[in-house]
């Protein structure tokens, strides 16, 4: 089984694939391929650099060039999360195999921003504004960038990360299990 997870900022999506991975899931992270190629082309990875080569990326090689680089490292009939699915032609791509459920992830803004806070990232967001800006130049795909909006409408399914962790790995455990169980 493959599952794919789409999520606005601070929605959780690594906590859900670090779970999944203590589960016996392989992670992937289309984030992380894409730093591969841009240290293979001698490019120093920073968030503005990855915006960047990312559009680059796709408006030479397809919008799907890195959702093709990970199914490379799949392996029939194993249990894999994917992450940083941020653009459609990527969700498009996994769409096409039988065993491939794409999860939108997602918790109250405030929450969100909380989070954000409380993790202390750098590079990450300190207020409400600059959470709406980059989640505004996410939205729609506009000037080739990503389109958040319509990966979220492709979501086979959407699960609300507004509790605590037991109750989001209790919500994963069963979704994982209405999976197996409809295949």
């Amino acid at each position: 089984m493959i599952i794919g997870i789409v999520g606005s900022i601070a929605s959780g999506k690594d906590t859900v694939a670090d779970y999944l991975v203590r589960k016996g899931f392989k992670a992937i992270s289309l984030s992380d391929i894409l730093r591969g190629v841009m240290r293979e082309e001698d490019i120093e990875v920073t968030i503005p650099n990855m915006t960047e080569f990312g559009n680059n990326l796709r408006a030479t090689k397809g919008h799907s060039f890195l959702a093709e680089r990970a199914s490379e490292q799949i392996q029939d009939g194993e249990d894999v999360i994917v992450t940083s699915l941020r653009q459609v032609g990527e969700v498009e791509f996994f769409q096409k195999r039988s065993d491939f459920t794409l999860i939108k992830l997602d918790a109250e803004k405030e929450l969100r921003l909380q989070r954000l806070l409380d993790r202390n990232r750098p590079g990450d967001v300190k207020n409400m504004a600059e959470l709406d800006e980059i989640e505004a130049k996410q939205a729609d795909g506009k000037n080739g960038g990503m389109n958040m909006n319509r990966c979220y409408e492709l979501a086979d399914v959407e699960l609300a990360n507004d509790g605590t962790f037991e109750e989001l790995y209790h919500k994963v455990d069963e979704l994982i299990e209405s999976i197996r169980g409809s295949r």
